[in-house]
């Protein structure tokens, strides 16, 4: 079968409940960040992702009545820019077999208004690829963004790398009859049979806090 973008937007579309995507010829607006120019602040030394940090630093530290640890703030962007590319790649292997190109510049995403996570995702490319283009694709995406970001405090490379993991593995999973599903874990080199992360969100430090079910901790 012959899948357009569109085609596949939609499957992502009706496959994730928290996220909508759509096709677009450009960024969509001055609310929306460009994976592109993200990488390329970073690797320049900037920071692009230091208002997104600080924001859910402000909300934890509102909501828990505390000093949140920065790792907690610092761990949920990194997974939350990591999970753009991984649920575009993840979802539409494990449905249709290909993706949409997922290098920096075909993505781009806006934040929640509240709860911010990328909410939106917008793709910027009318370029279709195998499995196997696709998570190399992803790897030297989330790769470029992870070995650029400095949030402040460290996070190591099994965490950061994990993490890319975690997402893939998880979209992967998400639609509920995934035809393709044990290619595209073999493609991206996961396993669905692993139960708990590889990363951590860190959540369990805030105050009465339990970990998570899957928490690597567990293991």
């Amino acid at each position: 079968m012959t899948y357009s973008v569109s085609r596949l937007a939609a499957m992502v579309d009706d496959t994730v409940s928290w996220a909508s995507v759509r096709v677009a010829d450009s960024v969509p607006g001055p609310e929306w960040v460009s994976c592109a120019e993200v990488v390329a602040e970073q690797q320049a030394g900037g920071d692009p992702t230091y208002e997104w940090r600080k924001a859910l630093q402000d909300d934890y530290g509102r909501e828990y009545a505390t000093e949140p640890p920065v790792q907690v703030a610092a761990m949920f962007t990194l997974m939350w820019y990591v999970q753009v590319p991984s649920l575009v790649a993840g979802v539409t292997s494990a449905l249709a077999g290909v993706s949409p190109d997922v290098s920096p510049g075909s993505l781009a995403f806006r934040r929640h208004p509240t709860a911010h996570y990328p909410s939106e995702i917008a793709l910027l490319t009318d370029r279709i690829v195998t499995m196997g283009q696709a998570a190399v694709q992803l790897d030297k995406h989330t790769a470029a963004f992870l070995d650029s970001y400095r949030p402040g405090v460290k996070i190591g490379p099994f965490q950061r790398f994990g993490a890319v993991k975690d997402e893939v593995r998880q979209a992967i999973r998400l639609p509920e009859e995934a035809p393709y599903a044990d290619q595209a874990a073999a493609a991206f080199e996961v396993s669905l049979d692993q139960r708990f992360r590889t990363s951590c969100c860190y959540l369990y430090a805030l105050p009465n806090v339990d970990a998570c079910s899957t928490c690597p901790r567990f293991r």
